[in-house]
């Protein structure tokens, strides 16, 4: 939450050919109620649904996801093992009172609930218990939205 996800795979996507932006923040609104505990299978079984079909039609994906844990992620690793796919993990990072500032400052979303201090810090607070040790981090108060777009272009082109 406000390490430049959202800018960053918006960047990207713009400059990948034949790429299908997705995330989890996105698919959730599909439902008009949806509920973090009740619907979270629900919805990542649509999204992986999804990842596949796009494989399945030769597409790359670009994954607009904060994973909490590695077991959220291996889903994804196993369907990249499966299309023989090439995988990249970036973990886009800042200090902590960066990463509370960013998210303070934005607009409420219509049909969302608004981003409260609370939970900016439950979230902090999961992805710091949580952190998986692989990937790329990328510290996003060092660099400008161009310049993290361009390291991972390098990586992926």
């Amino acid at each position: 939450m406000g390490s430049g996800k959202t800018t960053i795979s918006s960047l990207l996507h713009s400059r990948l050919p034949r790429t299908a932006l997705l995330g989890m923040d996105k698919i959730k609104w599909f439902l008009s109620d949806f509920q973090r505990v009740d619907d979270y299978d629900l919805v990542s079984k649509v999204m992986l649904g999804m990842c596949k079909t796009f494989l399945e039609q030769g597409c790359n994906l670009l994954i607009e996801q904060a994973f909490w844990k590695k077991e959220y992620v291996q889903p994804y690793i196993d369907l990249a093992n499966e299309f023989k796919a090439d995988l990249h993990f970036y973990q886009l990072e800042a200090p902590v009172e960066i990463l509370k500032k960013r998210a303070q400052g934005r607009p409420n979303t219509p049909k969302k609930p608004p981003v409260t201090a609370e939970r900016i810090d439950e979230n902090l607070k999961k992805w710091q218990e949580n952190r998986y040790e692989f990937g790329r981090n990328i510290d996003t108060e060092k660099l400008s939205p161009e310049e993290v777009v361009q390291l991972i272009l390098q990586d992926v082109i």
